[in-house]
């Protein structure tokens, strides 16, 4: 059985006309116009917390699960991998974080065991040529162009 979702995306720009986005999901039974003055509401609050500036509000609403398919066994979504990507000499880099890290890349051995991600592991060799093959940047635009690092963030 489906429900369906409000997502709201309240998006925001630096001075170097970058945007961000800070995403809120609100319950679908409220109307457009209440989870418009609410987000708009919560930006205004959010705003004394950034240097940046609002630039707009989306409201999307999208079908998901009523009740969430649990998995049993495998890891927390809370055991985060962190990927550092190298974007060139004069960029600044970027990352991509994934939930869940299996056991399978994490390093066993050595100064990061329990904590390094294997960069040698065939899943990640994968992992970071899609991600460079696909044209994937960081915030700024910058083109990722190779994996230089990866640890697990949440070791819990």
């Amino acid at each position: 059985m489906l429900q369906v979702t409000a997502v709201v995306e309240l998006v925001w720009q630096d001075s170097s006309g970058s945007n961000a986005v800070t995403q809120l999901r609100y319950l679908a039974s409220l109307t457009h116009d209440e989870i418009a003055s609410d987000a708009e509401a919560f930006g205004a609050i959010l705003a004394s917390l950034t240097g940046c500036v609002l630039i707009g509000i989306r409201i999307k609403y999208r079908s998901e699960p009523a009740l969430p398919v649990l998995l049993t066994g495998g890891s927390p979504i809370t055991r985060t991998g962190i990927f550092f990507f190298s974007t060139g000499s004069s960029t600044p880099d970027g990352l991509i974080s994934v939930p869940a890290i299996k056991d399978s890349v994490v390093l066993s051995d050595g100064p990061s065991a329990g904590a390094g991600i294997d960069l040698s592991n065939s899943d990640v060799i994968a992992f970071g040529d899609a991600v460079v093959a696909n044209g994937i940047s960081n915030p700024f635009a910058d083109l990722f162009t190779a994996l230089f690092a990866a640890y697990i963030q949440s070791r819990v």
